[in-house]
This record gives C-alpha cells, structure tokens and sequence, in this order.
C-alpha cells in the first residue's frame, strides 16, 4: 500500500519518490492496481476516503460526461442511505473492484457493516459466505474465458498459413495478460471460499 500525505497547503506528498503529486497521479496509481492510504500531515488522520472521492470527481468531470458524474454520485448517495451489505454486494457481483478484494478485506468491510449497525451481527457469517461463494463462482467463470481466450490464440496462430506480425502477437497476448493481472487476487478468494 502506497501512503501520501497531504500538506497544510492541500498539495499531496509521495515519500516514495520524494515529489508532490496531483489528483490525476492519484487515479493513474489506482488505475495501474496500487492501493493508496492518505494521512494529513498536521492530524495524523486518515483522510482517504476524502482524497479518492476528489479524485473521482476531477477524474470523471474532467472526462467532460457531467451527465454521468451527476447520475453516479447521486446514485451512490441515495443508495448509501439506504442498505450498505446490499449495495456491497451489488458492486462486487458486478465486478466492480472484486479483482482487489482479498478475504481479510472482505471481512473488514463486513465488520464495520456490523459495526455501524447497517447488517446484524448473526449475519456475518451467511453474508461473508455466499460473497466468498459468488467471488469463486466469477474467477472460475474468468479462468474458463481465460483458458479458451489462449486456446483461440494458439488455433488462430497454428491455422493461419502466414506467420503473424509480431505486433499482432503482442497485442493478443496482451490482451490476455490484462485478463490474468485481476485473477491472482481472486484466485485466492476461490481457493478460501472452498477451504483450501
């Protein structure tokens, strides 16, 4: 995880490379899979749901969709006040964000659900579980698609009586690597969710 701090003057600080970053060098981390942590330099407090939703609005406003920008937050706010677990899982089984959770980050989110009273505490178990179960069933389906993805690749590749372009290689590799760089992450859940 990759921790900033922010500055009285609001300019945000990487240690790592010793250079202030913007808004747009937050999302470009976000985007490439890193996990950020923002801390305020003069509290010491955790302030990154703060800097992701800054984030979030100079990213999609400065994609000009303000249409979109408007539908998203206002759908997020309606829906935050009224069922969290169900939104959660909404999100999850739609596949978004699922390739960056882990099962100890699932069960911190489902805990604070308990904790600020939005799911029952005998819950715990039967929701971590069938979302465990939902996750496993979608990298399975993923690793499936994955496998015949290369399998198309290689029939392509040995089929055709010219040799491909090394571009045209590439780019199909590529391609299949963008699928397999989300699928440790939820290869993992897979494996947990069945007790292995």
């Amino acid at each position: 995880m990759k921790v900033l701090k922010r500055y009285a003057n609001r300019r945000l600080y990487d240690s790592d490379t010793s250079k202030t970053i913007t808004l747009e060098d937050v999302a470009k981390m976000i985007l490439q899979g890193e996990e950020i942590r923002v801390i305020d330099n003069l509290s010491g407090n955790d302030i990154t749901p703060k800097i992701l939703g800054q984030t979030f609005l100079k990213v999609s406003l400065g994609q000009r969709n303000e249409d979109f920008s408007n539908f998203m937050l206002t759908a997020l706010i309606r829906e935050t006040g009224r069922d969290i677990s169900a939104l959660f899982e909404r999100l999850v089984l739609g596949g978004i964000g699922s390739g960056y959770l882990n099962q100890e980050r699932v069960e911190r989110i489902i805990q604070s659900m308990v904790e600020l009273g939005d799911l029952k505490s005998e819950d715990f178990g039967s929701y971590r579980d069938d979302l465990l179960k939902n996750l496993a069933m979608r990298a399975s389906e993923k690793k499936d698609q994955i496998l015949k993805d290369l399998e198309k690749l290689s029939e392509t590749l040995s089929k055709s009586g010219e040799q491909p372009s090394i571009s045209e290689i590439s780019d199909k590799i590529k391609a299949v690597a963008d699928r397999l760089q989300e699928k440790p992450r939820v290869k993992t859940l897979e494996k947990e969710s069945d007790g292995t």
